[in-house]
């Protein structure tokens, strides 16, 4: 799978958290990546945005709305609905607790002690050989 070909959505209210995620994509060689704040905005992406969507890049804990306080299990009903629903993008979550999450592409530990550049190169790792 060519990395700067897909489309990857990060979903996190987190503005700074945002930009370092973007920054190790970047790195890892992804190109089009665009960061919502909310799953209201993801869903749109999702299901009416331009481009398939390659991979999602979600926090545990955002809005679920605009202008809603954040949830602490955003994540995990991102990853619920998905497979309710049975869509079928990988998801990476990055958060500052470090998750174990079954049947997700991988866990990225967002920690000032922890490399966000090799952390993405091994779940991209694991993209490219599922392709």
């Amino acid at each position: 799978m060519n990395l700067s070909k897909i489309k990857v959505i990060i979903a996190d209210d987190d503005v700074i958290k945002g930009v370092d995620i973007r920054k190790a994509l970047e790195f890892n060689g992804i190109r089009n990546i665009m960061t919502v704040r909310n799953q209201e905005k993801l869903w749109e992406q999702i299901y009416h945005g331009e481009d398939k969507v390659d991979l999602i890049v979600t926090d545990m804990q955002y809005p679920l709305e605009a202008g809603e306080a954040i949830d602490k299990e955003a994540g995990l009903k991102l990853i619920e609905r998905m497979k309710k629903e049975k869509i079928d993008i990988p998801i990476i979550v990055c958060s500052s607790l470090n998750y174990s999450i079954p049947d997700i592409l991988g866990s990225v530990w967002y920690n000032e002690l922890n490399d966000l550049d090799s952390g993405f190169k091994e779940a991209l790792g694991r993209l490219e050989k599922d392709s």
